[in-house]
């Protein structure tokens, strides 16, 4: 077995110290600038499943809206921590930066088989000190674990599988195993076995390999199955569907929240708009600034635009740099595909069909305003691995250059260095709070009842930190909620469902609940008990529903009606 090269193995160790420092930061540190709220959803249903009560996460309503395979590797985190809340979070942490670090490995794996081993450590470098790793990795979520599935799934099909003229039973179940994990990891890495699935029938098509591939595929489809096949049946018995429900809320919240980004009125009775599509799609495409080795350049040129007091300049800029960057690496990419390196490129085009179809997706069905940035992180790995081809190949231009093209270059390589471990440094390190649940959560754990039931729409950290029951008003957990907003009955469902305190910004309140009439305006400030503003956390409002039994005066406002089905997704 060939040794691991002491490059790599000293990139690994200075990776994991790093994340597995961020991982072990104070919980109100990690609260208010890693954890996304949505991560308290899977630790809130692990901790009721440890405890018994199943996958739920206000003890009442069963629920799919979460990866699986995460959910089951921290279940046992809160079998053995007992009523500590915060240390199966950290252990989920450790456990996500263990995987992130074993990812930077088979980066490096994946590339070391084509390009050279400076090449090949450099992207397994740059991936792992990021800063949009950095924080993916802290972000509480499934992030981690499923692009270490995907790496796990695209190292062992291009070693193990695509390169053979026939393929044994045991090795399409293992890969047939692991795209299954892939899906348990996201549901959206579905989209990567369907590519890689094309690209096996294309390469069988090429060797001309007779009728084999048919069963190769229906063992690898049949093992896939098997993983996922519980899943779904417990999905269908839960929520009636096979696919998360959260899915389906995220599509309609992003339709709904459309104005809140600039994006206008964002469906018609034919469907979203064309303007929301395209914004939509520009949102998107925007994202791919953060890929880690384009990053530093992007933000550098945003902060010469903040600097010269010229923002919107900066932005304008920052897109010329794309459209251009974009075009050169299509051509490079041309230009390599019809050189020597032609057979190469072919054993990794069907990363970048996976990438457009994911793309493809989430630009034009189902959306995520908010969400890109870690919906399209499996995209920022694969951005990685065509990164270490161009690195491969701007090291052998610069090595057949003069000296001092090559000094100019170190000089070079060194700022960037410099730019990306200081920008990785400021997101792991340098505090700068953004979410403000974790206030929120101790507010109410101070000034509401015990038996006090909170109707919450983005109720994830509230859920989990507050101790009290909170029920999703959103409908990502809570599939009797998405049901009441999509029909535009949420105000009824408020008043049936036993809360007693409704919480949330002001705006998305409006949204889901308005319009109030002057009177109902008049009334919710008479009953507001909490003031975002006051607390922190601006734009927050919280009011108690008064147990009154005029019907005028109990629930939520008489006026509100939610959004107009006909309007809904």
């Amino acid at each position: 077995m060939k040794r691991p090269n002491p490059g790599l193995l000293v990139v690994l160790a200075a990776a994991a110290a790093v994340h597995l420092a961020v991982a072990v930061l104070d919980f109100p540190t990690l609260a208010r600038n890693f954890l996304y709220d949505d991560a308290f959803y899977d630790f809130q249903i692990a901790r009721h499943i440890a405890q018994g009560a199943g996958p739920t996460f206000d003890g009442t309503h069963l629920t799919n809206g979460f990866q699986p395979l995460y959910v089951a590797l921290i279940v046992p985190f809160y079998a053995l921590a007992g009523s500590n809340d915060t240390l199966p979070i950290h252990a989920a942490l450790i456990l996500s930066a263990l995987f992130t670090v074993a990812t930077a490995g088979l980066l490096y794996r994946i590339l070391a088989r084509r390009v050279s081993e400076a090449a090949a450590i450099i992207a397994a470098g740059v991936w792992s000190f990021s800063p949009i790793v950095i924080r993916q990795t802290a972000n509480g979520l499934e992030t981690a674990v499923a692009v270490f599935m995907l790496a796990a799934t695209v190292c062992y099909y291009l070693e193990k599988v695509r390169p053979e003229a026939r393929v044994g039973a045991r090795r399409a179940i293992t890969l047939g195993v692991l795209a299954g994990a892939c899906i348990m990891a996201r549901a959206d890495l579905g989209f990567l076995v369907l590519a890689m699935c094309l690209d096996y029938l294309l390469v069988r098509r090429r060797l001309r390999a007779g009728h084999g591939w048919r069963r190769e595929v229906a063992t690898a489809g049949l093992a896939c199955l098997v993983v996922c096949l519980p899943w779904m049946i417990y999905g269908v018995l839960a929520v009636g569907s096979p696919f998360p429900e959260s899915g389906k809320a995220t599509r309609y919240l992003s339709l709904a929240y459309a104005p809140f980004f600039g994006l206008g009125p964002s469906i018609t009775a034919d469907g979203p708009t064309a303007s929301f599509m395209a914004g939509h799609f520009v949102r998107s495409v925007e994202t791919f600034k953060v890929v880690p080795l384009l990053h530093p350049m992007f933000r550098a040129i945003k902060k010469a635009g903040m600097r010269f007091d010229a923002p919107h300049s900066g932005e304008l800029a920052a897109d010329a740099a794309g459209l251009l960057l974009l075009a050169g690496l299509v051509v490079w990419w041309l230009r390599r595909r019809r050189g020597e390196e032609s057979a190469t490129c072919r054993e990794f085009e069907f990363l970048l069909w996976f990438s457009v179809m994911m793309v493809a997706a989430y630009s034009t069905f189902v959306f995520g305003v908010f969400f890109f940035l870690r919906y399209y992180y499996p995209l920022y790995f694969i951005g990685m691995i065509f990164a270490g081809f161009a690195l491969h190949d701007a090291i052998r231009f610069v090595q057949s250059r003069s000296l001092h093209v090559r000094r100019l270059s170190l000089v070079a390589t060194g700022a960037y260095a410099t730019a990306l471990l200081f920008m990785g440094y400021s997101t792991s390190f340098r505090s700068q709070p953004i979410y403000g649940f974790y206030d929120v959560a101790a507010w109410i754990r101070t000034h509401t009842d015990s038996d006090d039931t909170i109707g919450v729409f983005q109720s994830g950290a509230i859920g989990y930190l507050s101790g009290r029951k909170v029920i999703n008003l959103d409908g990502k957990v809570n599939s009797e909620a998405f049901q009441a907003m999509r029909e535009g009955h949420l105000d009824a469902y408020v008043a049936s469902a036993g809360i007693d305190l409704l919480m949330d910004s002001a705006d998305v309140i409006d949204l889901f609940l308005g319009p109030w009439s002057d009177a109902d305006r008049k009334r919710l400030d008479s009953e507001r008990v909490f003031s975002g503003g006051e607390h922190g956390v601006p734009g927050w409002i919280g009011y108690r529903i008064s147990p009154s039994a005029d019907s005028n005066a109990s629930g939520p406002p008489s006026g509100a009606h939610g959004i107009n089905p006909d309007r809904a997704p």
